[in-house]
């Protein structure tokens, strides 16, 4: 559990939540590193590895910006959150955007620095002729 309470929560909190979360289940000394994925990356499924559907047991949201989904007068924020549902496909046609429960998760993503990004692409890079 998370904490999170998408009814009671501001954005910032729960961005916040999701944000320790990722944290929280970093390895040793990747604490620097890891963070919880923007819903515009999950949108545009911008993140290496990212499945095609919601292979997890809970709805998944990402970060704001982008994160506002249908106005809800009774929620801190006026607005229930984007997400995408368990089993749902992740893309920005699929999102759905009535999300109000409390038992979320995220996906966390590793910032890779220039030099390791460089690395990992000649690493992967296939041979030249």
């Amino acid at each position: 559990d998370l904490g999170v309470n998408l009814l009671a929560d501001t954005d910032e909190a729960t961005d916040a939540k999701l944000e320790q979360a990722c944290k929280d289940a970093a390895d040793a000394g990747e604490e620097d590193t890891i963070r919880a994925a923007k819903q515009s990356e999950l949108d545009q499924r911008s993140i290496s590895g990212l499945p095609e559907t919601n292979t997890g047991s809970l709805s998944l949201v990402g970060l704001c910006p982008a994160c506002a989904g249908d106005p809800h007068g009774a929620a801190v924020t006026g607005h229930k959150r984007k997400c995408f549902r368990v089993g749902g496909v992740i893309n920005a046609t699929e999102v759905s955007s009535d999300c109000m429960g409390a038992n979320v998760m995220a996906v966390c993503v590793v910032d890779l620095s220039l030099a390791d990004h460089n690395a990992a692409k000649a690493t992967a890079a296939p041979p030249a002729p």
